[in-house]
């Protein structure tokens, strides 16, 4: 493995774990979660694009394999990255997390006050915002967002940048 690699994905998983470090310490506020998703993924896609340029550079010239598959790697190692930042967040009872979701509990009585259907399985709903919260929900998440971004992001790279006499060198 290419230390690029761990270089660049590291640099995103660290991003990407003080980002949500800050969300969910209430520095930025419980409302920012969709700015964090998107600073999330804007790092991913920086890192993405300065590894690809680098590697380019010093091989003269990059093949679409290996653009595609730099930049799977570098999302793998983020989300690695940015899990181990979670479950430091989450030890050892995921406590932290409290204001959170209360935050997300609260938000969700506000928006369903006039139905009383939903209010009715408030407690079920409390049970779905505490697996949101839990350290297999949130790794599945990060794994499937970094790696979708990550493979969707390189086709689109690999066309630009990767070298058009070589598929796969």
């Amino acid at each position: 493995m290419s230390k690029y690699y761990l270089i660049f994905g590291g640099i995103a998983g660290i991003s990407s774990a003080i980002l949500e470090y800050l969300l969910f310490s209430g520095k930025l506020g419980f409302d920012k979660m969709g700015g964090v998703l998107f600073g999330k993924v804007l790092g991913l896609i920086i890192c993405i694009v300065f590894a690809v340029i680098l590697i380019k550079k010093l091989n003269n010239g990059i093949s679409f394999m290996r653009t595609s598959f730099s930049g799977l790697m570098i999302a793998l190692i983020c989300s690695a990255v940015s899990g181990i930042g979670y479950s430091y967040m989450y030890y050892p009872d995921g406590a932290f997390f409290n204001d959170a979701k209360e935050y997300t509990f609260e938000y969700w009585k506000e928006a369903n006050k006039d139905d009383p259907k939903e209010l009715a399985r408030a407690e079920e709903q409390r049970e779905d915002i505490e697996r949101t919260y839990s350290l297999r929900y949130h790794t599945i998440l990060d794994l499937g967002t970094f790696m979708t971004i990550g493979l969707v992001f390189t086709a689109f790279l690999a066309g630009i940048v990767g070298d058009r006499r070589s598929l796969a060198g």
